[in-house]
């Protein structure tokens, strides 16, 4: 008799798990916004939001890691005409750094402050691969690999936050 007991209340609470796997909301408003928009992802209910920064408020630098010559500075400024902070554009040196990015779009680089900056740039960048690094401040460095073409227009990146901002 306590092995039924024990039996029909596993069953019971497997009856439970189910049903809320198969009936949650998947609509949660967990992801990320722009410019005050909340913007949906799949984060589990309750995560905290996280709130993409204005361009403005984002400090980027640009480094080169094609073989294209004065790519870094060319992007530098197409940011900068998006509203970025940007610095000084600069070129990878390392030889293990340029193989790493020789199939590439870019790596956008970025300490724990800055991860909602980092996430904004990846939206003008499209194709690239945030990589988190030590770093205390907000600041985000953009390292454009072989296989970057160019910047996402303001359209694109509207769009792409756009489907963001829709349930999974």
């Amino acid at each position: 008799m306590p092995a039924l007991a024990f039996l029909l209340a596993l069953t019971v609470l497997t009856a439970i798990v189910w049903w809320r796997v198969l009936h949650r909301d998947q609509g949660d408003s967990s992801g990320a916004a722009v410019l005050g928009i909340p913007v949906q992802s799949c984060a589990p209910k309750g995560s905290p939001k996280l709130v993409l920064p204005k361009a403005t408020a984002v400090s980027v630098k640009v480094l080169n890691g094609s073989t294209r010559d004065g790519l870094a500075t060319t992007v530098s400024a197409d940011l900068k005409a998006r509203g970025f902070k940007t610095g000084a554009a600069d070129t990878v040196d390392d030889s293990g750094q340029l193989a790493a990015l020789s199939t590439e779009v870019a790596e956008i680089r970025y300490g724990t402050a800055g991860k909602s900056a980092a996430e904004l740039v990846g939206y003008y960048v499209s194709g690239s691969k945030l990589v988190k690094i030590s770093r205390s401040d907000a600041s985000v460095d953009v390292v454009l690999g072989k296989s970057y073409t160019k910047l996402a227009s303001q359209a694109q990146v509207n769009a792409a936050i756009s489907r963001a901002g829709k349930p999974c």
